[in-house]
């Protein structure tokens, strides 16, 4: 089955797990007790040794909850093509769900934990990953600094596919009702500590 069909079940998946998310009751009010955001992530990552590179975009709908224990409530849609010489080498697909839960630690400052389970469609290869993120966010005037550290594993025991890295980079408001942010990644292999690859990322989120 080749990406492309693997990428439509994902999107028709998506469709069927955002709504439900946060279900209608008949007593209950029509809009949900959160706010809706869509993000549009782009990804360029270069390895370590500057001989393959990778693109990817990724749609991120999600609700920030006005209460409750949770924070925030993402859907990750992703498509990547992987690239040497100059060639498209290899293109796969991601469908994750990633949950947030913010902590204040001053007026300033936050304590931001994500975790996210997804599913990634690799040419033949399919695999269980997840991660967990704790991050450091301090806001100033005008922008809000992050700084955090992802850990990445295989869930399945499919080997290849545990990492460690680190997050950084400001987040600008463009109004009330959008945001961009500008990360910096360093990734390594989980097993030896080597060096893997750098990324540079870009998303623009509009809040409803």
């Amino acid at each position: 089955m080749s990406v492309r069909k693997n990428l439509a079940r994902i999107a028709f998946l998506a469709g069927i797990v955002g709504p439900s998310m946060n279900p209608a009751r008949a007593d209950s009010p029509p809009a949900p007790d959160g706010r809706f955001r869509l993000g549009i992530e782009y990804e360029h990552e270069k390895s370590a040794d500057g001989r393959e590179r990778a693109d990817a975009l990724t749609l991120i709908p999600g609700i920030k909850w006005r209460s409750g224990w949770l924070t925030m409530t993402e859907l990750l849609i992703e498509t990547e093509q992987e690239r040497e010489a100059g060639r498209v080498t290899d293109r796969a697909g991601k469908l994750g769900i990633r949950l947030r839960k913010d902590f204040a630690v001053s007026e300033r400052t936050r304590l931001v934990l994500r975790g996210l389970l997804g599913r990634a469609l690799n040419g033949n290869e399919r695999y269980t990953y997840a991660y967990l993120e704790p991050s450091l966010k301090y806001a100033f005037d005008d922008l809000e600094m992050m700084m955090g550290f992802r850990a990445v594993r295989a869930v399945d025991g499919t080997q290849g596919h545990d990492f460690n890295k680190f997050r950084i980079g400001p987040s600008f408001d463009l109004g009330q009702a959008s945001e961009i942010e500008f990360r910096f990644v360093r990734n390594w292999e989980a097993a030896t500590g080597r060096h893997a690859s750098d990324a540079y990322i870009v998303e623009f989120v509009h809040k409803f």
